[in-house]
């Protein structure tokens, strides 16, 4: 993005209206590049956004002309940025037979967040009143464009898992005693523990939710000592788990997909321990599920807070 320091309404607007062309620009050549190579699915969502774009570029015009303020064509380029997640293209898409919906949003979700910033700067330095009043305008604009962009992706996000990877269905049923809930349960946690870990560079924050998974699998392995084997129903449930963790590993650096698919899990998670609890018929195993059950939903929540803290 360009420098913050902006002076004028008229180099402000005219900032934003040349956002919206290379906005326009780039989605008008992924969209190309997309369905000349087949990829119908993502071509469709970037002339999706092409329609949106050309949408904030004459709202931009009409704002300036209403207003009185002049658009000077000097200002730019405005330039936009790869938002580093494992995806298959690089700026250009130069791969676009490997594209898909979510990689296309996170390209997206990811310079709407850099315009949200350049405007926020702005709006908080700027010595001129009408260049602070348009830049909070601004931003708020691309805060709006970004979290409808965040929801889609996120939606992309797990069609594209629910595609791609068969997702683990164990049936509560399999849990007939201690030993059967608590070895389901050291495979789970041992799977969210090894992605929640992953997160540690990226997501500080995530630091006490790691200790609570350390503490929840001390406590299973001590509590194990004291329980017999657990049943074929079990294992086999184990055994699906594991298989799940060796499919669907997540780069360390691919921080967005790996917070996404630890929230999925932990939900399922928390699904199966709340079904056991409601099925349980020895009281030694329901007491167990509740206590998983809290656990879980205290991390669920630290999970829910860092996926809405804002990007640095």
């Amino acid at each position: 993005m360009l420098s913050t320091d902006v002076k004028t309404t008229s180099e402000l607007m005219s900032i934003a209206l040349q956002a919206e062309h290379e906005a326009v620009r780039r989605y008008k050549h992924l969209a190309t590049a997309m369905r000349e190579a087949g990829n119908a699915e993502a071509a469709s969502l970037f002339e999706r956004m092409v329609e949106e774009e050309s949408g904030h570029e004459n709202l931009i015009e009409e704002w300036a002309r209403l207003e009185g303020v002049e658009l000077r064509d000097d200002i730019g380029p405005v330039v936009w940025q790869d938002p580093q997640v494992s995806t298959q293209y690089d700026g250009e898409a130069i791969d676009p037979l490997h594209s898909t919906p979510y990689r296309a949003l996170a390209f997206a979700v990811h310079n709407e967040e850099r315009a949200f910033r350049f405007y926020t700067h702005v709006a908080a330095t700027a010595e001129d009143p009408s260049v602070r009043e348009y830049a909070e305008i601004l931003a708020q604009e691309e805060l709006g464009h970004a979290a409808l962009l965040r929801a889609m992706r996120r939606r992309a996000w797990h069609a594209e898992q629910n595609r791609e990877s068969e997702v683990p269905d164990i049936d509560p049923g399999a849990v007939r005693t201690l030993a059967d809930l608590l070895t389901i349960a050291r495979s789970a946690e041992h799977c969210l523990a090894e992605n929640l870990a992953a997160l540690g560079e990226t997501h500080p924050e995530l630091t006490s939710a790691e200790q609570a998974m350390r503490d929840v699998l001390a406590q299973i392995e001590a509590d194990m000592a004291q329980t017999g084997e657990p049943g074929e129903k079990a294992r086999k449930a184990i055994q699906v788990i594991e298989d799940y963790r060796q499919r669907n590993s997540v780069a360390p650096h691919d921080a967005e997909a790996l917070l996404e698919r630890l929230s999925t899990d932990s939900d399922r998670c928390f699904a199966f321990y709340d079904a056991v609890v409601s099925q349980a018929k020895d009281e030694q195993v329901m007491l167990a599920a509740q206590k998983l059950s809290e656990s879980i939903l205290d991390r669920i929540s630290l999970l829910q807070a860092s996926a809405l803290r804002p990007a640095d």
